[in-house]
């Protein structure tokens, strides 16, 4: 009887494993993109946002545009989890 209730056990954590590999790797090409695109955008770009001007390498602001992005898209994550756990 217990034969039974660990197959499906070894079957969710063979698609979970799975999920963490594809997960993994594709974090990891995306990090590599980022790396290449900083990498060529090393010129100085001037912004202005609500009177203020900054003067910073463009890689600066693609690393705090994907870093940003990071935050809310975990947020937003966070949010829908939350909701569904109700």
């Amino acid at each position: 009887m217990s034969a039974g209730n660990t197959a499906p056990d070894a079957t969710k954590r063979q698609r979970s494993s799975v999920g963490l590999v594809v997960t993994t790797v594709i974090v990891v090409i995306v990090a590599i993109a980022l790396i290449i695109l900083i990498g060529q955008n090393t010129d100085q770009v001037d912004m202005g946002f609500l009177g203020w001007e900054f003067a910073f390498p463009l890689s600066v602001g693609l690393v705090a545009a994907a870093i940003g992005g990071a935050i809310v898209a975990f947020a937003l994550s966070g949010i829908v989890a939350i909701r569904r756990r109700k």
